[in-house]
């Protein structure tokens, strides 16, 4: 009899996908006989240990993209939801991810900032336009250090290993500007806002994934609807 141990969930996604692509003829056979006519939509768990340091996913992309039988156009979509941009550590935390992700992944890559609905009434929309390019004038007036701030000078006696006063030191303070500083010297990152319940928001972003995937110029050029007749005579005289 086999005992198996119990394993996390990131520990499972990561088996996982090492079986994938150790029968990538199952992947490559399914997508194989699809036209270029096609959108392929894959949708990826949220554990970033796969984008940013284990090259599995990457891995993937390489076998999608490149040159032979496949030879996909991808387009890699980065969804941050955007309550982070409420606590500027979280954001930038979010941000940086993005960016390794970009990095490792190799692929025309697209940032978003998801469920824009959630913070509309918490901030205006020039406050949000900040967060589209990020820099570190975003740490400059991060709410969330004068609130850290309160709690710890109003308990004195507060371990100071704990994290409301870690989140309040000014070596917390000083990795986060870092990082942020770190982001915008590479100014790689950028971010689209996505509304789902705005079909202009959700339109806009379908057509940056389209410019990047060239799909419109991969599709087979149609005649027109030659078989629609229009009477001129009653328009001309509507």
């Amino acid at each position: 009899m086999r005992f198996h141990q119990p394993c996390s969930a990131i520990h499972a996604d990561i088996i996982l996908r090492r079986f994938l692509l150790d029968n990538l003829d199952f992947l490559s056979e399914a997508i194989d006989p699809l036209t270029e006519e096609y959108l392929i939509v894959i949708d990826m768990p949220g554990q970033i240990e796969l984008y940013t340091h284990i090259p599995i996913v990457p891995a993937l992309v390489k076998h999608l993209t490149r040159s032979g039988a496949l030879n996909v156009n991808l387009c890699a979509t980065y969804l941050l939801e955007s309550t982070f941009v409420v606590d500027r550590a979280k954001y930038f935390a979010g941000t940086l991810s993005a960016m390794s992700a970009m990095i490792m992944l190799e692929v025309p890559h697209v940032n978003v900032l998801s469920k824009m609905d959630l913070v509309k009434g918490t901030l205006s929309k020039k406050e949000l336009k900040r967060f589209i390019d990020p820099d570190t004038s975003l740490m400059d007036d991060d709410p969330t250090d004068s609130q850290a701030a309160l709690k710890s000078a109003g308990n004195r006696t507060a371990d100071p290993s704990s994290s409301d006063s870690v989140m309040a030191g000014g070596s917390f303070k000083r990795l986060n500007r870092a990082v942020a500083q770190l982001i915008d010297d590479f100014s790689m990152v950028s971010f689209l806002q996505l509304d789902v319940q705005n079909e202009d928001s959700v339109g806009a972003i379908l057509s940056y994934i389209d410019d990047m995937i060239q799909y419109h110029e991969a599709q087979e050029p149609k005649e027109p609807n030659d078989e629609i007749d229009y009477d001129y005579e009653d328009t001309a005289m509507g």
